[in-house]
């Protein structure tokens, strides 16, 4: 792992700690924080990896001039992490989508374009997990062939996610999708969620069926799904079982209700 730090102290840098994680030693190198950091955190990187011949795994990109030099560096990683406000345009942000490969997570925080725009081609990538997710369309999730999808801030509909279970009972869409995690951005009442089951032909469990509590979402995430009192179970023709439930939060002065949705796509084991 490289980083630099401006929160840091130390008598001397670059220097090296070491970070137990399970059964695995991280080693951490970091840099001074100083004007010229980042172009020396690219020749340190770069430098590294041709030494041990070795691919990087995962990029946390804190600075918009990272994007382009890891885009002509190493457009395939495992893990891409990508901070707050780093992208300001809808070009910057079709670039990444268009040219990077990312094979196990992409984790984007929130984008600095207009409130109104959004996304409609999928996203190609196995996992997505979006923060301030308003951009991000209804036709871009059912278009794509994600595994894992957690959206945080967004705007979709109940009708929106009706569709997509819809869809996915069917067959026609989201063939690949394992878990589907959406919290809505605007406060919504019971009643008006309500459109997200609306029709749907499943039956109704204490969630005691032999539905697993957790979802792995990569080889080292293993996430652990809160508790659901009622979950509909919807199946599909193939056997797969896809099991929604809700909860929900009361937020601010004005008590506005919060929803967050959950969608497990699992079978029963022999």
């Amino acid at each position: 792992m490289i980083a630099y730090e401006n929160g840091e102290e130390s008598s001397g840098y670059p220097y090296y700690t070491s970070i137990l994680t399970g059964p695995k030693v991280v080693y951490r190198l970091t840099l001074i924080d100083h004007e010229n950091a980042t172009e020396d955190l690219k020749q340190m990187v770069e430098h590294i990896c041709e030494v041990f011949r070795s691919p990087i795994g995962c990029i946390y990109i804190a600075e918009e001039s990272l994007i382009e030099w890891i885009i002509k560096l190493q457009p395939t990683l495992r893990n891409v992490w990508i901070k707050k406000n780093v992208i300001i345009s809808v070009e910057t942000l079709d670039r990444i989508l268009k040219n990077l490969k990312v094979t196990g997570c992409f984790h984007l925080d929130s984008i600095a374009v207009d409130e109104n725009f959004q996304y409609t081609e999928p996203i190609p990538f196995r996992f997505i997990a979006i923060n301030n997710a308003y951009w991000v369309s209804s036709s871009s999730i059912l278009n794509g062939n994600n595994s894992i999808i957690r959206l945080s801030g967004s705007k979709l509909a109940p009708k929106d996610i009706n569709t997509m279970l819809k869809e996915w009972q069917m067959g026609t869409k989201l063939r690949k999708l394992e878990f589907l995690e959406v919290r809505i951005s605007t406060p919504l009442d019971i009643e008006t969620f309500a459109a997200a089951f609306k029709d749907l032909d499943g039956t109704l469990s204490d969630g005691n069926d032999g539905r697993p509590n957790t979802v792995k979402m990569r080889e080292d995430f293993i996430f652990t799904l809160p508790p659901a009192n009622k979950v509909l179970n919807l199946t599909r023709t193939d056997g797969m079982i896809g099991s929604l439930f809700a909860t929900s939060q009361v937020y601010g002065h004005e008590r506005h209700t919060y929803i967050r949705t959950y969608f497990q796509v699992w079978s029963h084991q022999p």
